[in-house]
C-alpha cells in the first residue's frame, strides 16, 4: 500500500513447496525497487511475533524493528498476538543495513 513518502507491506507469502529457495528476499527487493521509483522513503511492514522465520528474513533483509502493537492479530482460543513493527529506510545506501539493493 503506498502513502505519500512510504510503502506499507500488507501480506506476502510463499507457497510452502517453495519455501527456503529464496523467494522472500527476491520480492522484497523487487518491492524495494518499486517503492523507491515510486519515491518512497520508507517500507513498514508488522509480522507476528510467533513467526521467526519471517522475522529472520526481514532483518537479514536490513529491517529494524522498531515497536510491538499489543494484540495486534487474532490468535487460537480467541487470543491475540502482538506484532512486531519495522521498517526500512530506502534512500540509505545498500548497504547501511546489510539490506535490499
Amino acid at each position: 500500500m503506498k502513502g505519500v513518502d512510504e510503502v506499507h507491506l500488507l501480506n506476502i507469502t510463499v507457497a510452502p513447496a517453495f519455501q527456503r529457495q529464496g523467494w522472500a528476499p527476491l520480492m522484497l527487493e523487487a518491492l524495494g525497487g518499486w517503492s523507491r521509483a515510486e519515491g518512497a522513503q520508507w517500507l513498514w511492514l508488522e509480522v507476528r511475533q510467533s513467526n521467526q522465520r519471517a522475522l529472520d528474513i526481514y532483518l537479514r533483509q536490513g529491517f529494524r524493528s522498531v515497536g510491538v502493537r499489543k494484540g495486534y492479530y487474532p490468535a487460537h482460543g480467541g487470543k491475540r498476538e502482538d506484532a512486531v513493527v519495522m521498517s526500512l529506510r530506502l534512500n540509505e545506501s545498500p548497504t547501511a543495513w546489510g539490506g535490499l539493493r
